[in-house]
């Protein structure tokens, strides 16, 4: 099994765009949506909102985390 790596975690639709933005860039991700575990498990995260990650293999690593941080400035301009 292959290390994965957190380069996010937060809302989910900053995770939606996050993601689709590294895979366009060729990085494969693996996301975790803690609200849909949680609703599946049959009760809701309160933190739900916030609680989406994205992980990369070790690879991919630093270029995700570049590449999360680029999205992530160009939101505050």
């Amino acid at each position: 099994m292959q290390n994965l790596f957190e380069v996010f975690s937060g809302s989910t639709i900053d995770a939606s765009f996050i993601n689709t933005f590294l895979e366009s860039n060729g990085i494969e991700t693996n996301i975790r949506n803690k609200s849909e575990e949680s609703l599946l498990a049959g009760w809701v995260d309160p933190n739900g909102v916030l609680g989406t990650q994205i992980f990369v293999s070790a690879e991919n690593y630093e270029k995700a985390e570049k590449l999360v941080r680029q999205y992530m400035d160009s939101r505050e301009e």
